[in-house]
């Protein structure tokens, strides 16, 4: 079938990602240049999920600082929110069975009165006020590459081919990508963005250690109506956890009948047997979080890595013609593991920055650089900035990792003064003791118990399964080495079964991919790359 060219979309901004970050910054430009009695600019803003937040997946307990002055009291009082939190506690799981309850909740995790509720229902009620101010927002659109103009400033995206076969030939419903330009792209992708990495690296705009990364797992358990517990939350730390591995977990009671629980465990894990999936089972199975979800049922579930590399790890946000926002940049809080607030305020920062450049008709290198500076006054950066320190310690033992925690709370961040160091994730596994695995655990699954490809059932993820592969495996050698060292842990790293080991080889099964990007980030030998499918496939979260 001949190529059908398409002719080239033009728009004045382009944000890359319909999550917090990205629809924070349409709505801001929008609102700032409406308030200055200005013309506004063509806003568009992609996703590459079926619909918006299709693929956005937290807790969520919501700071809602990031929102002020972004969203008027009416609005906020309008937000999707199913409960406040009313009660909260934190507990340390020593081992399966036994724990302590600590006497109180660490100043920094405290959220009494904080908002709980879906992020993937806030992302589209936040993505409806952005049309209302007139911004552009189309779902199922995978921005695969970015356009630069023979200087190397940044022009736009294009968006990948739909219609090919596994072979890469076009089908009779193939449908060639679009070209969007604009004059500046604003990369929103969220966590291990492929279009944010591969401006990072390219433009040298790495921070000063490379990003580090934890899994998380979630699942919404529906449970018996219990109106008293609405609003309660509980944090954990420890168990499964081993004692060199940053991890934990959390339950909120969203409403009578759900329940949030998820657990997140640090990629810098170095036991190849390791499995997050396995871990978040016997997290379930604890005393402590059984009690929440007993007589309940899992509807639902998700997987995401969130950026732990912290303050050290946040790269220069600017480049010519690009600006980067949210938890692309690794804008996360690692002690609280928060992030929603500081995308906002990142995505308000760029938004006044990008006003400026609309008023002035200058989107040169130089004007947008003013983004980063603003950046760096917003409460979510001094946050990034008082727990700088915070993750790296728990590399080495968790009780060191809880003293640094504690010195840089008392402190302000001030101590440790020194970069802690860390190594990327991948370089951290070691090989397998005596060369062969332990005896894996075998879990009774029920209600609230499902095995992996149950959950990966209720994710919703779907991929049309005559395209290519998304996922490719560069050195078959490679991967030899590595089933040979550490016992082919893609099958256990990944919290989808995309990775089978079938005689003798891996096996890819793209269409249970959640697109979290473990698989990219953890393995040994990086041998793994993580590339667009189709637009509009991959996980359909609704309540997430």
């Amino acid at each position: 079938m001949a190529n059908k060219m398409k002719q080239p979309i033009y728009t004045d901004i382009l944000c890359v990602g319909a999550g917090i970050a990205s629809l924070s910054t349409a709505l801001a430009l929008l609102r700032t240049l409406k308030a200055q009695g200005k013309s506004a600019p063509r806003v568009t803003i992609i996703d590459k999920g079926r619909n918006v937040g299709s693929h956005v997946l937290s807790g969520a307990v919501i700071d809602m600082s990031g929102f002020e002055g972004l969203l008027t009291a009416e609005e906020i009082a309008k937000m999707p929110v199913e409960a406040r939190v009313s009660k909260e506690a934190f507990h340390m799981l020593f081992d399966a069975k036994h724990a302590m309850k600590i006497p109180w909740v660490p100043p920094l995790m405290q959220a009494h009165g904080y908002p709980v509720g879906s992020l993937t229902k806030l992302t589209q009620y936040v993505a409806q006020l952005c049309e209302k101010e007139g911004a552009e927002v189309y779902t199922g659109f995978a921005a695969t590459g970015l356009i630069e103009d023979n200087k190397g400033r940044v022009i736009g995206v294009k968006i990948g081919d739909k219609g090919l076969d596994r072979d890469g030939k076009p089908k009779s419903n193939y449908t060639p990508g679009e070209e969007i330009y604009a004059k500046v792209v604003v990369l929103g992708e969220g966590a291990c963005g492929i279009l944010t990495d591969k401006l990072i690296a390219r433009k040298g705009l790495e921070g000063r250690r490379q990003q580090s990364y934890a899994v998380g797992i979630k699942e919404v358990i529906e449970i018996p109506a219990n109106e008293a517990r609405v609003g309660e939350i509980a944090h954990t730390f420890g168990y499964p956890s081993d004692w060199s591995t940053y991890g934990g977990g959390f339950v909120y009671h969203v409403s009578p009948t759900q329940v949030m629980i998820c657990f997140a465990y640090a990629l810098d894990y170095a036991h190849p047997e390791t499995d997050p999936h396995t871990m978040f089972r016997l997290f379930k199975a604890h005393p402590v979080m059984a009690e929440h979800i007993k007589g309940g049922k899992s509807v639902a579930y998700g997987a995401k890595v969130i950026p732990e590399g912290g303050y050290y790890s946040v790269p220069q946000v600017v480049a010519d013609g690009a600006m980067i926002v949210g938890d692309g940049a690794g804008l996360v809080d690692t002690l609280r593991i928060k992030g929603i607030h500081i995308a906002a305020q990142s995505g308000r920062a760029a938004a006044e920055t990008l006003a400026e450049c609309w008023n002035a008709d200058d989107f040169s290198l130089s004007a947008l650089k003013p983004y980063g500076d603003r950046l760096k006054k917003t409460e979510g950066w001094k946050q990034l900035k008082r727990v700088k320190n915070v993750r790296a310690p728990f590399s080495t033992n968790l009780i060191l990792g809880v003293m640094s925690a504690g010195c840089a709370w008392a402190t302000f961040g001030k101590f440790p003064f020194w970069q802690v160091p860390m190594a990327p994730d991948y370089e951290e596994m070691l090989p397998l003791k005596g060369g062969k695995l332990p005896e894996a655990k075998v879990l009774d699954a029920g209600p609230t118990s499902p095995d992996r490809l149950t959950d990966v059932f209720m994710s919703g993820t779907i991929h049309d399964e005559d395209q290519p592969c998304h996922l490719k495996i560069l050195d078959r050698a490679a991967c030899q080495k590595c089933i040979k060292l550490y016992g082919a842990p893609c099958q256990r790293f990944c919290p989808a079964e995309v990775y089978r080991l079938e005689d003798g080889q891996i096996h890819v099964d793209f269409s249970n991919c959640l697109h979290c990007k473990t698989c990219q980030i953890k393995d040994p030998f990086q041998n793994i790359e993580w590339t667009f499918p189709q637009g509009g496939d991959g996980p359909r979260y609704t309540r997430m």
